[in-house]
């Protein structure tokens, strides 16, 4: 495993401890066994780009996040607060403006 590749493996072992995902979880969202994460996560195959799309979207990260292009985003936020983030998002201006009047923004 290169350098590049080992950097993108620590990535989403940090995003799979951060998400409280495990080996067996990310298996099941790629089709594969708990078996083929652990050699892929050693570069044993490395990832594809479409796998490594999947799996920044079950990780809730970006892709470019995931290969070291962007150190941090907003959907690297804690599981906590990435739905406090989506609920934001998803409420209606009156809504945000009582959010916002009591975060005094």
């Amino acid at each position: 495993m290169d350098k590049i590749e080992e950097e993108i493996s620590l990535r989403i072992k940090e995003m799979m401890s951060k998400r409280r995902v495990n080996q067996s979880d990310l298996a099941k969202e790629l089709g594969v066994h708990q078996y083929d994460i652990s050699r892929m996560l050693n570069g044993k195959p490395f990832p594809s780009i479409p796998q490594l799309k999947v799996i920044a979207n079950y990780l809730d990260c970006s892709l470019y996040y995931l290969i070291g292009i962007q150190e941090e985003s907003y959907r690297e936020l804690t599981p906590e607060a990435a739905k406090v983030a989506r609920a934001y998002s998803a409420a209606d201006d009156v809504m945000k403006a009582i959010v916002n009047r009591v975060l005094d923004i």
